[in-house]
């Protein structure tokens, strides 16, 4: 067996025999499960169904795995294990290998356990949100290296490693709860605010992963630059040699080439997930009040202009106003109806389109005639092609009637509002199942 497999074994032993340590990979897993299922704490829309998931694999990926490396690496210097390693010929980045490989190990097992809890995601999504969180493991080992190897004792890794993960598990959760747009775009470049749990290849998903890769480059970095500066092995130091130097520098250069193209590219589009399908929605009432004597309409029912609905008692027939689709009916036989009172809701499928809306920041680079490419949930992953086929005048504020937006304290906030852009789509498809689906809207600006 090589040295990097008796380490690896050696520490998987540490783990399991060490209850505070074992304790930490089981707890955030079944925090999520209990907030998540058991107490099931309705979040009002405000937040995703995944939202426990992710806020308890941040918390996992930024305490235990930073903590757990610092500290098993601080140990076995102060207690001089490592020196005794690699003076019997266990090179130091074979010991590294060894303890972040069963770390990362550990990370994806424990990562499994939160994608599978994650509610109505789709398997390629559960691969996503794992490969996101594996990615993220990575970089907390990196850094509990660095920590560990920089630490003079098992007690200031410790120190040290608490609260760089009190930071990254619990910085996001806050930055996302408060609200504050400054301190969620603090929070947005590190790699525990960036879990990814959606189609890969949309540009918010294509960002996440670039953050991610860009914390790996940089903790690489700065790896490489701590693992150089060790002292030599006599005193329990890490050493060398320039081809692993060479190789991780290697690394991180593929590496940011290949971040630097993902930014270049989500560059080259708005993008947005506030959208859905939609139309014009037609109410219908009696054109006379009297008693409904009868109603043979249904919901599902295509009707076409001046197909007759019902009737009102005298002979009055209460008559479709267009071609569409019976979405609603609320209509009673025998109930007295008015021209105010609305008995029936009629879609009007011949103006079937998407409404997204775009934060007023970005509606200048927005324009009719403007291409889009568009997915829609009840589709999968299948994108459509369609044009932008008219822009809002008016906010959504507005239009809701809450142009302001009071804290707390009742002080006026400033917020980015969002104006409506209508999408139509060109290509083949029956939007009259989907209506008010959500869909997922990308705008080519190159």
């Amino acid at each position: 067996m090589n040295s990097a497999g008796a380490i690896f074994i050696k520490q998987f032993q540490d783990i399991i025999k060490n209850s505070g340590v074992f304790i930490q990979f089981i707890v955030f897993p079944a925090m999520a499960f209990m907030m998540t299922y058991v107490v099931g704490i309705d979040t009002g829309g405000t937040f995703p169904e995944s939202f426990f998931v992710t806020m308890f694999a941040a918390m996992f990926v930024g305490m235990t795995l930073i903590s757990t490396v610092a500290t098993a690496i601080a140990e076995d210097r102060e207690k001089n294990s490592l020196r005794f390693l690699l003076m019997a010929g266990v090179k130091s980045h074979e010991y590294l290998i060894g303890i972040g490989g069963v770390i990362l190990t550990c990370a994806v097992a424990v990562g499994s356990t939160f994608v599978v809890m994650m509610p109505n995601v789709s398997i390629i999504d559960m691969f996503v949100m794992l490969g996101s969180i594996t990615l993220s493991a990575m970089a907390s080992i990196l850094l509990g290296a660095i920590i560990g190897m920089m630490s003079d004792n098992e007690q200031m890794a410790i120190s040290i490693s608490s609260a760089a993960g009190m930071f990254l598990g619990f910085g996001p959760m806050i930055a996302t709860m408060s609200g504050d747009e400054t301190l969620e775009m603090v929070f947005s470049i590190f790699y525990t605010a960036n879990f990814v749990y959606e189609d890969i290849r949309t540009t918010g998903a294509i960002q996440s992963f670039g953050i991610i890769l860009a914390n790996i480059m940089l903790l690489a970095f700065v790896f490489v630059w701590v693992y150089g500066k060790q002292e030599s092995a006599k005193k329990g130091g890490i050493v060398m040699s320039r081809k692993v130097i060479v190789g991780m520098l290697a690394a991180v250069i593929l590496g940011g080439a290949g971040i630097g193209y993902a930014v270049w590219h989500s560059a080259g589009f708005l993008a947005t997930d506030n959208a859905r399908v939609t139309t014009t929605f037609i109410p219908i009432a009696a054109n006379a009040s009297g008693v409904l004597e009868r109603f043979v309409t249904y919901e599902g029912q295509r009707v076409y202009e001046n197909k007759i609905l019902g009737w009102v008692e005298g002979g009055e027939a209460i008559r479709s106003p267009i071609d569409g689709l019976v979405v609603q009916v609320s209509a009673v036989q025998g109930q007295f109806v008015s021209q105010a009172g609305t008995i029936a809701l009629i879609a009007d499928t011949n103006h079937l389109h998407i409404e997204a809306n775009i934060e007023e920041t970005d509606i200048s680079s927005v324009r009719t005639g403007q291409a889009v490419y568009v997915s829609i949930d009840g589709f999968g992953n299948q994108q459509f092609s369609g044009i932008v086929s008219g822009i809002g005048n008016i906010t959504q504020a507005e239009l809701g009637g809450n142009p302001l937006s009071l804290n707390l304290g009742g002080a006026f906030a400033r917020r980015t509002h969002l104006v409506p852009v209508e999408i139509r789509i060109i290509d083949d498809i029956n939007l009259e199942s989907v209506i008010g689906l959500n869909a997922r809207v990308q705008i080519p600006l190159r």
